[in-house]
């Protein structure tokens, strides 16, 4: 029984427990195939559903905690999405009227609104996993080892570091703002509002000459340290293989292809 719980656990981290460049390349590979393939083969569409959800079974985490936060974000691509089909010029399909407006509804344009949410959903989901399974410092280095740009990687690291700190800066002059200016009605307001956002722009100014000027005099030369050391082993590699086997079959459609076999008089039905 030990050992079957120990295989369990080693096996729902399994995603989790992997080298950050095999789930980098492999994302990215996973992330490239479904923006490449056209909306119209939903079989593809179906598949690549189902491999996410094979690698949150695989990752140590739930699938509910992966669709809830997936659902923080999917809003946003639904209204960017929302005005295609009546933008994109074609063969209308169908009036929708607003009052005294009536806005025409395209062929092409509900097609493309199609694709657009049902990649961006698949892509955030994957993204979600992602994050849920690597720490951003992991995830920093993973793309280092990679070769990728440092300068990228340094200006990835600060935004993600101080985009905190700025929360935290207009929280304190929201709270300063409502103990100060209470009762003031919504026009004086506005130019409370741009003053506070004159003043956060100077301070995040102020506070950027300042972490520059301690970098600089600590000697930091473009590269951030990390504690942790990676080395790939052979799960990794399998992982990578399996994940790029995987999306050949579906991008080539061998994987919906028939064999029918003669054996003895008779057919036997078999899946490629």
């Amino acid at each position: 029984m030990r050992v079957i719980a120990i295989l369990m656990i080693t096996t729902n981290r399994l995603v989790e427990n992997l080298d950050p460049r095999a789930k980098i390349v492999s994302f990215l590979a996973i992330i490239l195939c479904i923006i490449l393939t056209p909306i119209t083969r939903y079989k593809d569409f179906q598949l690549y559903f189902l491999l996410i959800l094979s690698l949150t079974f695989f990752s140590g985490t739930t699938v509910g905690q992966v669709f809830k936060r997936a659902c923080v974000l999917i809003p946003f691509i639904l209204a960017m999405a929302l005005f295609v089909p009546f933008l994109k010029e074609g063969q209308v399909w169908g009036y929708l009227s607003v009052g005294y407006w009536k806005f025409a509804v395209t062929y092409e344009g509900a097609w493309m609104f199609l694709n657009v949410m049902v990649k961006s959903s698949l892509s955030i989901l994957l993204f979600v996993l992602a994050s849920s399974t690597t720490t951003f410092p992991d995830f920093l280095k993973g793309l280092d080892m990679l070769r990728a740009p440092r300068l990228l990687i340094m200006l990835t690291s600060f935004m993600y570091r101080y985009i905190f700190v700025l929360i935290e800066e207009a929280r304190r002059l929201i709270r300063a703002r409502a103990m100060r200016y209470f009762g003031l009605r919504y026009k004086e307001q506005f130019f409370v509002v741009g003053y506070m956002v004159g003043g956060l722009f100077i301070r995040t100014f102020e506070r950027a000459e300042r972490i520059y000027s301690a970098m600089v005099l600590r000697g930091f030369s473009g590269e951030i340290p990390c504690v942790k050391r990676f080395k790939l082993s052979y799960k990794d590699f399998l992982f990578t293989a399996a994940i790029f086997i995987l999306l050949s079959g579906i991008v080539s459609g061998l994987i919906y292809k028939i064999g029918c076999i003669k054996v003895s008089d008779a057919r036997v039905w078999i899946g490629l």
